[in-house]
């Protein structure tokens, strides 16, 4: 899975969060000379940088006023990147006051240290203006378990390793780092001098501040690494690979959703053998635990015909509810998935199409607009994802819309039952997703003549009227030896 994710953090340019146009990576990825450097036309006046260690992943949004210091207007402004961490960046994106900003990576020299992304500004930011800024970005697989082993029943603490500052390509004359745990137990962090004299980093709860920090060059870069080490009183859930396929019936008005998994907890990994009589005696108290006990999928008002299976076959420790209001999919896995157990498993659910399907005056052209990605609603993060969207036999002049940049994308025929030509299907390829992508859309838009509307109907007709025939002719043959 590792070429892949260096694969697609390379093609992970995020033109806009709200974008319906398809994405097409690759082309908006800006080749720069062997030995580029960002012009020194911008001065950042202040920068805050947040980090939220409250999931599996770090997300982190740093907001800063920006002056132009040049005597020109500028559209550019270059986000540096530690080459480190550009392969588990699972998004990057950019906005300013008036709106977001068109991001794509930056290609100069595969064997700098420091990479870079460019931020296309909306509209020029004249001479001697400034600006707000705000970068968020989340990277995935950066939280390490310490210590490794553990006891069934001991908490576990989860150590994440970062920078003093805020790497940028320009002059900062104030900044600071915030950093937010999932509670108050961060029993170690790194402890740094501060020209103030004051405690370096200060807490508050379950925040931790580093700085302020006076004139920061490029050439320092991140500063100091610092390390803090934290209680995280959850499973490490990472889907390996997960399947979502999508079929389209007109004539049933249906949708069908089936989604496979292969699920690893990245927790920290039982010591001692697994004892079910230990495990069995903290059901009744329910404390807090490093293993993946059970997952909750939230599903759009109107699902049914839930089912949950595995390896073996149906699994009935799972619980559906559902009404006009809100839908939930409770499911307890086999056996509790502590840190380096995998779990894999099928779950699927129908919808009602007229929900989801939208059909224009004439009839014939369709826009189909579902969530790109549902899963379960506890903090996940995806190593590799494929959408299939299965549409009617006979749909053509198919166009999509993914919210999130694609590492590959192919259109193909589908053979299902009674089919004659076949169905045309879209499988759409991702690596690196977090759950938080669970809000955007995929819209596909089609075109679907009337005459194929009853191309089933009379395929099955004749099938029949030719059995009959058939039938009747060879009733006909007169297979007696003699009168």
């Amino acid at each position: 899975m590792r070429f892949l994710r260096n694969w697609g953090a390379l093609l992970l340019p995020l033109a806009s969060l709200f974008s319906l146009a398809p994405c097409s990576s690759a082309d908006s990825t800006l080749v720069q000379p062997k030995e580029f450097t960002p012009p020194p036309v911008f001065k950042n006046t202040n920068l805050l940088r947040t980090i939220d260690i409250t999931k599996p992943y770090v997300r982190e949004t740093t907001a800063m006023v920006i002056d132009n210091i040049s005597k020109e207007p500028q559209t550019e402004y270059y986000v540096l990147v530690p080459k480190g961490i550009i392969e588990n960046i699972s998004y990057f994106e950019a906005r300013g006051e008036s709106g977001p900003h068109a991001v794509s990576p930056t290609v100069f020299n595969p064997k700098s240290e420091t990479q870079y992304y460019r931020v296309l500004f909306s509209a020029p930011l004249p001479a001697g203006k400034s600006a707000k800024l705000w970068i968020t970005l989340a990277q995935t697989d950066c939280l390490t378990p310490v210590p490794a082993l553990i006891g069934q029943t001991d908490k576990q603490f989860l150590q994440w390793t970062g920078s003093q500052y805020a790497a940028s390509a320009y002059i900062t004359e104030k900044q600071k780092t915030k950093i937010k745990f999932p509670n108050n137990e961060v029993p170690n962090f790194t402890v740094l001098e501060n020209n103030d004299e004051n405690d370096d980093p200060t807490g508050a709860g379950s925040w931790y501040t580093y700085g302020p920090y006076k004139t920061v060059n490029p050439d320092q870069k991140g500063g100091k690494a610092i390390t803090l080490r934290f209680e995280y009183t959850s499973p490490v859930i990472k889907m390996i690979r997960m399947e979502r396929h999508i079929e389209v019936s007109h004539w049933g008005g249906n949708i069908a959703f089936q989604e496979r998994y292969w699920m690893t907890n990245l927790g920290a990994k039982l010591k001692d053998t697994f004892s079910r009589v230990q495990w069995a005696s903290t059901s009744y108290y329910n404390p807090p635990t490093s293993a993946i006990k059970q997952l909750t999928f939230t599903l759009i008002p109107g699902a049914q015909d839930a089912y949950f299976t595995d390896e073996i076959g149906n699994v009935s420790t799972s619980r559906f509810r559902s009404n006009m209001r809100e839908a939930h999919l409770e499911l307890k896995p086999r056996y509790p998935v502590f840190g380096g157990w995998n779990y894999s498993f099928v779950v699927g659910w129908n919808h009602d199409l007229k929900n989801f399907l939208r059909v224009s005056q004439d009839g014939e052209r369709y826009i189909l607009k579902v969530p790109f990605l549902e899963g379960p609603k506890d903090s996940v993060t995806y190593d590799e994802m494929e959408i299939t969207v299965v549409l009617p036999e006979g749909a053509i002049d198919v166009k999509y819309s993914p919210p999130i940049p694609l590492i590959s994308e192919e259109e193909y025929l589908h053979h299902t039952f009674m089919d004659t030509l076949g169905r045309t299907a879209i499988k759409m390829r991702a690596v690196n997703v977090v759950d938080e992508q669970h809000k955007k859309e995929l819209i596909v838009t089609y075109h679907y003549p009337t005459m194929a509307l009853h191309r089933k109907p009379f395929a099955i007709f004749t099938g029949i009227l030719t059995l009959f025939t058939f039938s009747w002719l060879v009733s006909k043959i007169d297979l007696r030896i003699g009168k």
